[in-house]
């Protein structure tokens, strides 16, 4: 079974450890294709400082500068792309870092929901852990251990933008219901492509909602692991990653991608009727037609220090 890692990267000078943890932590089993797009310029790149890395034989390697970009779905469509027979699509962030064994932990888990739910339209996803970088830059894990999450919702804003956020609990024996997708930690088979597929008018907000409304209604089911084996990085709110951070993309260009994103969020809000909002209302406790979320989608906002995790009793989120 072969995995297709989607990583972009905008002048992300952390891509190389990324791509060294990927490498360095997949299973003996694994047969594992890098698909790297680099949206740096060509003296702080892959190719240039890490040319082992961007010429590896099991990578794919894409590179434009960072001016010509338009926004990280965008971007994760291009490098989609290069996806050639592989049977499984793995989208991360370009600041990650990973345990040993992750490719067969999302295998594994994507088999137990499959068969859980019936249906090889599965997708498993989840917030990360955190990792940070000591003095010398070298990542430390700070929040891990036997841990997942459950996905929720901090608020619903006039412009139907939801704010989410997810709950660190206990790992869990099985997978478990998600009512968000993560979408810098999403696995699935690689016929989501084709059946939901990646928008890449989307700017960044609205991303992960247009992902889970599409890909419900498209049947797919949203599972949480059993447990996380990946690490992002800390506070990450005002990294040069973020294209108005050291801005080199004008602020003109800037606002017309977000407004042609509304306009790709409101075109597929208008797609649906109030039968498919219904369901998702009660599959989820998200209410889009009266704009509301109902208790049990509300985040918990628990953070489980990783010493006592296994002590902890997983909360019921549906009282």
């Amino acid at each position: 079974m072969r995995i297709f890692v989607s990583i972009c990267s905008y002048r992300d000078p952390l891509l190389h450890h990324t791509l060294k943890s990927l490498m360095e932590n997949k299973s003996e089993l694994g047969d594992v294709v890098y698909g790297v797009f680099e949206q740096t310029c060509k003296e702080d790149s892959l190719e240039t400082k890490y040319p082992e890395l961007a010429k590896h034989p099991s990578v794919r390697y894409k590179r434009i500068d960072p001016e010509y970009s338009d926004g990280v779905c965008w971007a994760r469509y291009i490098n989609s792309l290069q996806l050639f027979d592989e049977e499984f699509y793995y989208q991360i962030d370009s600041h990650m870092v990973f345990d040993k064994n992750w490719d067969r932990h999302l295998i594994s888990n994507y088999k137990l929901a499959a068969v859980k739910h019936q249906t090889d339209r599965v997708i498993i996803t989840a917030n990360c852990g955190t990792f940070r970088l000591s003095e010398e830059g070298v990542p430390i894990k700070d929040l891990h251990g036997n841990i997942t999450c459950v996905s929720g919702y901090w608020s619903f804003h006039d412009n139907y933008i939801l704010g989410a956020h997810a709950s660190w609990v206990p790992g869990k024996e099985d997978v478990s219901d998600a009512i968000h997708i993560f979408a810098g930690n999403f696995f699935t088979h690689t016929d989501w492509l084709k059946n939901v597929g990646l928008n890449p008018k989307l700017y960044f907000e609205g991303e992960e909602q247009y992902m889970v409304l599409t890909s419900f209604a498209e049947g797919y089911k949203l599972c949480h692991p059993t447990n996380i084996k990946c690490y992002h990085l800390q506070d990450t709110h005002t990294y040069i990653t973020k294209q108005h951070v050291q801005q080199v993309i004008p602020q003109e260009k800037i606002e017309r991608n977000r407004r042609r994103s509304m306009q790709e969020l409101y075109k597929m809000l208008d797609n649906y009727d109030d039968r498919m909002y219904e369901e998702y209302r009660k599959y989820s406790g998200v209410d889009y037609i009266n704009r509301k979320l109902e208790h049990r989608a509300v985040s918990r906002g628990i953070i489980l220090p990783p010493d006592i995790v296994n002590d902890w009793e997983i909360p019921d989120r549906t009282d």
